[in-house]
């Protein structure tokens, strides 16, 4: 019975993830859509957003292997669509700004890092000060 029950749980979450694949990343718009939100939040384990809560909040991309890069949404949501198509996951986690750190960002709620290696405090704040330059 379990192992019934846990077939059926992957095929109806890989039925979940494969249709809503392309309402994602559609655009370069920080602000998440709500088939964005849930997808994130049903797409990451615990360890890697903790209990963030993706609806409504404005994301930050970074990439690279030490986080020096901003990203975008697009080429985020693009990076998820070629890796599942083998089944894979990309490396990604979230990085929670705290309240003064969302005051000078312009808005932004959190970070989310996608193929980093290192993202430091110091890293952090460089990507703040670069989003707020471009903001």
């Amino acid at each position: 019975m379990k192992i019934f029950l846990t077939i059926t749980a992957f095929f109806i979450s890989v039925n979940f993830f494969s249709q809503n694949l392309n309402e994602l990343g559609i655009d370069d718009n920080p602000n998440l859509t709500e088939a964005e939100s849930k997808f994130l939040i049903d797409y990451m384990t615990n360890e890697q957003r903790g209990n963030f809560d993706f609806k409504n909040k404005k994301v930050i991309f970074v990439t690279g292997s030490s986080g020096h890069l901003l990203g975008t949404k697009s080429k985020y949501f693009d990076n998820i669509k070629e890796w599942n198509k083998n089944g894979n996951q990309i490396a990604t986690w979230v990085v929670a700004l705290k309240e003064n750190e969302k005051i000078y960002s312009g808005g932004y709620d959190v970070i989310v890092t996608y193929w980093v290696k290192i993202f430091t405090e110091k890293r952090k704040k460089k990507i703040l000060k670069l989003v707020k330059a471009n903001g």
